[in-house]
């Protein structure tokens, strides 16, 4: 399975953009693959939420290329779980795996075959 972004439905589908599907007549693989999907969608937003408390860089567009774009994003996460290592726990520390991978552009594919990779994901 590629690495792809999730998105809400206000997004169209891409060959690295999946969203969920239309809440019209689901059955319950599809409608499980939807709650999952924006639950981790929500788990992002939040990660990301406390990336821009504690540093402004994030809080407003980056202005630099995109290589050192992807090097500060990398940057502050670092950083972040290290002061989180020295600081006190206030929240549920989440742990995943450290290894921090880009994402690569599928290039555009068609409808049918963007639907059956969310079909696969869903499965």
């Amino acid at each position: 399975m590629p690495y792809v972004l999730v998105a809400d439905e206000a997004f169209k589908m891409s060959g690295n953009l999946i969203k969920p599907y239309s809440s019209r007549g689901l059955d319950v693989n599809k409608r499980t693959f939807n709650f999952h999907l924006t639950r981790a969608r929500r788990m992002v937003e939040c990660t990301f939420g406390l990336l821009v408390s504690k540093w402004r860089v994030f809080s407003k567009p980056i202005q630099l290329k995109i290589e050192t774009v992807d090097e500060v994003v990398k940057c502050g996460v670092v950083l972040h779980n290290f002061l989180r290592s020295k600081e006190p726990l206030l929240i549920q520390q989440i742990q995943e795996d450290s290894q921090m991978t880009s994402i690569t552009s599928f290039g555009p594919r068609s409808t049918l075959a963007v639907a059956a990779m969310r079909d696969s994901f869903a499965a």
